[in-house]
């Protein structure tokens, strides 16, 4: 995800803006968990893709890859579903299911 293993959480995604990710976007937190969607390219309209990572702690981040179907490109922002995503995964990951 960020070329190579890194402890460095989402401060890795910040640094490689405008390098290897032309696209980084932060979003709405879940639950005070900072989330931001980040690629080389912005393809959410174009392809219906979207990649957030989700920063559990300084080190650590949990990492989402959307793809809409082809019917569906344009009808709804696929970082809006994988932050509904991200909200699944942290409260299984927190126990809560």
């Amino acid at each position: 995800m960020f070329g190579g293993q890194t402890n460095r959480g989402l401060t890795a995604v910040y640094e490689a803006k405008g390098k290897a990710y032309k696209f980084v976007e932060p979003l709405a937190s879940v639950d005070d968990y900072p989330l931001v969607a980040f690629g080389a390219e912005d393809e959410r309209a174009t392809k219906g893709h979207c990649l957030v990572a989700v920063g559990t702690s300084n080190s650590e981040v949990i990492s989402i890859g959307l793809e809409q179907s082809e019917a569906n490109i344009g009808k709804k922002d696929p970082c809006d579903t994988a932050r509904e995503v991200a909200i699944r995964v942290l409260a299984t990951v927190r126990g809560a299911n």
